[in-house]
Formats: structure tokens, C-alpha cells, sequence
């Protein structure tokens, strides 16, 4: 018998079966299955936009990047203050995530059932400093997709954080995954001094909260081109009727874009205090990215990221146009 003969009995007993059962309960199956494929191809194109956004983006330094969208590399770095301090290590960081799952039984049909439950989670929003071998920038990681290089992982009898200490050595596996305690504990963490690599808005620290937007500083252009008319009429007033028509109009709000965008990227990290912010985009074209690791081992890990995903999407959509056919056809 071939190796795939049991495979191919078991194939056509499924096929049975499905064919035998009720078609409301297959059409939503089969929609299951689309809608499962069309979140794995959305994660390959998102996974795919961030490997040619990394590559494609020159790595700045800090001193010299222009505001705007930026990709920059340094440590991260401690502020002056109070320390950041991992919820559940109690061990000092720059940033961590964390989670609390509980231990939760249930009885059915006589049979005792136990499954990890998501009890508490959340994640640092302090800022810290990056700093290269030109200056430093302050990292705002609310909103950022962040990949730390640190992730631990145990159980306690205690969800209270600073506690509860993860394990250290060999101990460490075992308390992950055969420990005892009711509370299962994983925390990622970015240490005070690691590399990191960042992709995202840089804005000086006065207009952080307040910078207008491409379009207002158009109109504010506009404005005071306005208030000089001769100049304006001499500028754009190509046929020389002494007014200014649509499509003259048209010029000038395009002109007045050209010098915004060149007057944003001729803008250099400085305010009175010479700091500056990375934040988010608030563009979903433009992710906020913050990485404890390289650009080569991040897109590295975007690449298997969008292979598995991809992976996922066909055999997801084959498995919905074998069920539809099993039934339909």
C-alpha cells in the first residue's frame, strides 16, 4: 500500500462526511476559512511593506536627521529620574510588556478541563533616550510595534509584579513548563544599553504635541502669499489678465507644497532645548517600528514572518475550495 493510501481514505471519509452534513453549517465553515486566508494575506502584505520600508529607508544619524520620517540606530539609554522597572522581574529596563495568564478548570461532561486565561497585560509607556556618537533623541514607545530581545516566561503562586522572580540558569525551562503555581508570568523586556533600531516620526520637542499638518502649512503659505498681491500676481499670473485664475490657483497651492516639503526636510533636530521625539506616524502606510535588534535580523525575522503567513493563506484557501467542492459541487 502507498504511503499515501491512508491520507487519501482519510480524505474521502472527510469528503463524506461533509457532503452528508448540513449546508448552513459548511457555507460558514467555508466562510471561516476565507476570512482566514484574507487575514494571512494581509499579514504577508504587512510583513512584505516593512521589509521594503527597512531596506528601502536610509539609516540617519541623530544630529543631523531632518524631521519627518526618519531611520535611526543607537543605544537605548536611562533618562535622569526615576528608574523604569519591569512589572514582574522588579529588574530595571528601558521598556517591557508583560502578562498574567491564570490557571482556570471547568468541568464538562464529567471530565475536568484546564486552560490559560489572560488575567492582566499591558505594556511600559515611558520615554527613554536614544543615543549614537552624534547626539541622542527621545524614544516615545506608545504605539510602536516593538521587538524586544529579551522575553522570559514562568509560573507562581503570585501574580503580584515585583514578586514574583523568573528563575535564572537551567531552572528556567522547568519553571516555565512543568512549575508549579497557578499564574503563568511572561515578560519582554529592552535592557539600558542595548542596540536599537527605530523607524519612525521625528519632531522637536516643542511642536511634538502641536506640529501642524503638510496641508495646514500649505494654507498658512497661501495665506501670506496673499497678503502681498503683486508678488503673488507676478509669481502665477501667467497670462497676465492682472487676476489670478483656477488653474493659476492651481500652481500656487502646488508650489506653496513643493516649499513646505522642502522646508520640512531642510528642518534639523533642534528646538530650544535641542531635543527631539520619535513617535508614531498616525499613517498606516508608515509603521512605528522600535527593534532591539539589527536591520538585518529584523528583516530577517519579517521575511519567516511572511513566508509562514503565505504558507498559511494557500493552504487555507485550499482547504475552503475542497470543502465548497466537497459540498457544492
Amino acid at each position: 500500500m502507498s504511503s499515501s493510501g491512508p491520507l487519501m481514505q482519510w480524505l474521502s471519509e472527510l469528503a463524506r462526511n461533509i457532503n452528508q452534513s448540513d449546508p448552513a453549517t459548511v457555507g460558514i465553515g467555508v466562510v471561516l476559512l476565507v476570512a482566514g486566508c484574507a487575514y494571512t494575506s494581509w499579514r504577508t502584505w504587512r510583513n512584505v511593506s516593512h521589509i521594503r520600508l527597512i531596506e528601502d529607508t536610509p539609516t540617519a544619524k541623530i544630529r543631523s536627521a531632518p524631521q519627518g520620517y526618519v531611520e535611526l540606530e543607537g543605544a537605548g539609554k536611562l533618562m535622569d529620574g526615576p528608574p523604569i522597572i519591569a512589572k514582574l522581574s522588579g529588574l530595571p529596563c528601558v521598556w517591557f510588556r508583560y502578562q498574567v495568564e491564570e490557571l482556570v478548570k471547568s468541568y464538562h461532561k464529567g471530565r475536568t478541563q484546564t486552560r490559560w486565561q489572560v488575567v492582566e497585560k499591558g505594556e511600559s509607556t515611558e520615554t527613554f533616550w536614544m543615543q549614537d556618537d552624534t547626539g541622542r533623541v527621545v524614544i516615545d514607545p506608545e504605539d510602536a510595534d516593538v521587538t524586544p530581545r529579551h522575553k522570559d516566561r514562568w509560573r507562581s503562586g503570585s501574580r503580584l509584579g515585583g514578586i514574583a522572580r523568573q528563575p535564572a540558569g537551567a531552572s528556567r525551562f522547568f519553571a516555565s513548563n512543568v512549575g508549579h503555581g497557578n499564574y503563568r508570568l511572561t515578560e519582554e523586556r529592552i535592557n539600558s544599553g542595548e542596540s536599537l533600531y527605530a523607524l519612525g516620526l521625528l519632531k522637536s520637542v516643542s511642536s511634538y504635541t502641536s506640529m501642524p499638518t503638510v496641508d495646514e502649512d500649505v494654507r498658512e503659505m497661501l495665506r501670506d502669499w496673499k497678503k502681498d498681491q503683486p508678488t503673488m500676481l507676478q509669481r502665477f499670473d501667467l497670462n497676465k489678465d492682472g487676476k489670478i485664475d483656477e488653474i493659476e490657483w492651481r500652481l500656487a497651492r502646488a508650489q506653496a507644497r513643493r516649499e513646505t516639503m522642502k522646508n520640512r526636510q531642510e528642518q534639523v533636530i533642534h528646538s530650544a532645548d535641542g531635543l527631539s521625539v520619535l513617535g508614531p506616524t498616525r499613517d498606516g502606510s508608515r509603521p512605528y517600528i522600535l527593534s532591539a535588534f539589527t536591520q538585518a535580523e529584523l528583516t530577517k525575522r519579517y521575511k519567516l514572518w511572511a513566508a509562514l503567513y503565505a504558507g498559511g493563506c494557500f493552504l487555507l484557501g485550499l482547504a475552503a475550495v475542497w470543502v465548497f467542492n466537497a459540498k457544492f459541487i
